[in-house]
Parts: C-alpha cells; structure tokens; sequence
C-alpha cells in the first residue's frame, strides 16, 4: 500500500515533466526553426524577428513574479491550466500572422502565458502538494523528462514545416500543446496542498534555512552566480554552430556535436537524481558549474579535434542540465517554501532581463574576435559563477548563529 501510494506522489512530477518537453517544445526550441522561414515571408531580417523574440522573452520576465505569486496564494492547478490554454491558443494563433506588429503581439502573449506553464511554476507547483516525495525529488524529476525537448522538437518542428509549411506547423505544435498539457495540468495537480509555513515531512532533510543578514547577502550573490552561470545559455544554443565552425569544423560536424547537449542534460539530471538523496543544494550547483566550466576547458584547449569537441558538449550538457535542478532546489533550501514561487519568479525577471542581450553580445563578439574567443568569454563567464557562488553563506554553517 505504502509502495502504491508512493507511485502515486510521484505522478504531478512526471506529468509535469511531460509538459515540459511540450512547453519548451513548442515556445521555445521550435523558433530556431520557424522564425527565419516566417521572416522570408513577413519580410523582415533575422535580427528583426529575434529582436522580436529577444523582446517577448523580456516580457515574460515581467510576468514571471506575477505567476509565481499566484502559485503561492491559488496553487499550480489553475494558474498552470488556464496559462497552458492561453500560450496553445497564441500558438496556433501564430499562423494568421501578415506583418511585423502581428508577430510582436503574438509572441509577446505566448511567452507571457509561457511563463505561467515552465519550469519555475512547475516547481512552486509540485512544491505547493502534500506528497511523500520530497519538492527537489519531485523538481529533479520534471528536468528529466525536460532535458529532451530541444532533441525532440528541432527535428520534429523541421520535418513538420519540410511538410506543411510554417502557418500549419503553428497550428499543430498548438493544438498539440492544448490537447496534451491542458489536460495533464489539470488532473495531476489535484489534491491536498502543504502550508508553506506549515511542518515538514518527516522525511525532509534537516536543512536549516538562512536569517536575517545572511538571508540578504545569500540571495544577493546567488542570483549574480545565476546571472553569471545562465547568461552564456542563449548563446550557446544559438552560435555553437558558427563558433564550432570558426574553430575549423564543417557545419555538419559543429550540428552533430551540438546535438549532444540536449541528451546529455538528461544524462546529468539522471546523475542527480541517484547521487542526490543526501547532496545540499549548494553541492549539486558547485557540480553544475565544474562540468560546465570544464567542458569549456576541454572546448578551449581541444576544440580543434572533432573528439573534444564531443567531450566539451557532452560536459557542457550534464553541467547545464544539472544546473537547471539547483535553479530549482538551492532558493528552496537557502529559504525555505514560504514565497517560494513569488522568489523563483523574481529570479526569472533578474535573469531573463539580463541574460535577453546575450545572443547578440556573443554573436557581436565572434564577428569582432572569432569563435574561439567568443567560447573563451564564456568560459570568463563560468569563472565569475563560481567566484559568486563562493559567497553564498551555508546555512549549515550557521546552524547556532542569531539572525
């Protein structure tokens, strides 16, 4: 019985990790494939149309706090369902686009409502249930399933618009998303929820929470290590290729090794989640960030070999993939479930202001320096993490210490 029970608690998780691969399927992996055809036919450049998206990802920043706070007060159920209705129908709705104010609005509203139904408020969500699953067991579950929307949805969006062009490929990828995470987000968030300032499960890990001074100078020098350890994320996915190529490899060879990050994200979340029973938050972030500064070493110093380069995207891609669980899981044990969706939301509208101008800082840096230099300053990046990540006080440590 307790074994069935236990089976069930782990059902919000892998619900919600499906509709992961379906949200960032859809709003966010299938513009590489979508936005340059629709900017043939809108006529417009391909720095207009990720202007555009550069833009809508800033207004979903701005919505962040606001879904987080909803979380917090109504619970994941509604907010997620009616953010998972809404994102579909802006979806779908991008295939009645003529112009380039039409394209502004739409993407606007569907990275909006995307911030309603992606990870952050995945997380608060599934935190927000009283389950016998631990919040970061239940969070390392949904990255899991997550880790392989990109390996999915480029190859499936290419041959869906090889097919139908991009007007009926909106509609599909839209519909597809209402059909499948409307119901999933309805049904699997059902049940009893937790008072956040409530007891804890009997068996939560003893983690103290962080107070006064501490608590301020935590959440100060961890969201500059997010910043830090986040902003090469966008440029990554969108100039790998072109740096990859810059380094002396054929754009096939730079495709192939880039189609290893997505896999191996999963491959590090897996990782997680069998050594992480007992791993601090702050452990499984310090791992993050050694894979990934270690993949860039492996990039810088033998990138010009197709097999390093190989290994610097598969370290690249366990670290990055791990990364995503402590984004999750360190707010929610420096500081404990109350206003935990409110924080992870405002951590969203920090870095996603800031992290927007990414792809055209290292786009602007590989035309100036070349690609090699462009990695090297990611690289610089990761170096800047993990000095900031230093900082961060260990609640552990000041277990006896009066706020």
């Amino acid at each position: 019985m307790r074994f069935a029970r236990l089976n069930r608690d782990y059902l919000p998780a892998i619900g919600l990790g499906v509709t992961q691969i379906m949200g960032y399927g859809t709003l966010m992996y299938a513009y590489a494939v979508l936005l340059p055809e629709m900017a043939k036919d809108l006529g417009l450049t391909l720095s207009e149309v990720f202007g555009i998206l550069s833009l809508g990802l800033f207004f979903g920043g701005l919505a962040s706090p606001i879904a987080g706070k909803l979380v917090d007060r109504c619970g994941g159920r509604w907010v997620m369902t009616l953010g998972s209705i809404v994102a579909s129908l802006a979806l779908m709705a991008m295939s009645q686009i003529e112009a380039r104010f039409g394209l502004f609005v739409m993407i606007l509203l569907a990275e909006g409502a995307g911030m309603f139904v992606l990870y952050n408020v995945a997380f608060a969500s599934v935190a927000r249930l009283d389950l016998r699953v631990l919040p970061q067991r239940s969070i390392s579950v949904i990255t899991l399933f997550g880790g392989v929307a990109s390996t999915i949805f480029w190859p499936l969006t290419l041959g869906l618009f090889n097919r139908f062009g991009w007007e009926t490929t909106w509609v599909i990828l839209g519909f597809s998303a209402l059909l499948i995470c409307t119901p999933i987000h309805f049904f699997v968030l059902r049940g009893p929820e937790r008072a956040a300032n409530g007891p804890k499960p009997d068996n939560a890990p003893d983690w103290p929470e962080l107070t006064g001074r501490l608590r301020k100078q935590a959440m100060l020098w961890m969201v500059i290590s997010f910043i830090f350890s986040g902003y090469l994320m966008g440029a990554v996915m969108t100039l790998w290729v072109t740096n990859a190529q810059d380094l002396g490899h054929t754009a096939v060879m730079a495709a192939v090794a880039g189609a290893l990050i997505g896999p191996f994200k999963t491959v590090g979340r897996f990782f997680e989640m069998l050594v992480s029973r007992n791993m601090y938050p702050l452990v499984t972030y310090a791992l993050s960030l050694g894979l990934m500064f270690s993949g860039f070493i492996a990039l810088l110093t033998f990138g010009f070999t197709f097999s390093g380069l190989l290994v610097a995207a598969a370290l690249y891609g366990m670290g990055d993939g791990i990364k995503t669980i402590a984004r999750g899981t360190l707010p929610l044990a420096l500081f404990g479930e109350k206003g935990y969706g409110a924080r992870l939301g405002w951590i969203s509208f920090v870095q996603m202001g800031i992290n927007a101008s990414a792809p055209f800082v290292f786009a602007w840096l590989t035309q100036a320096f070349g690609g090699w230099w462009s990695f090297a300053v990611m690289a610089l990046c990761l170096c800047f993490a993990i000095a900031t990540y230093t900082l961060i006080p260990d609640p552990r440590n000041y277990k006896d210490v009066p706020a």
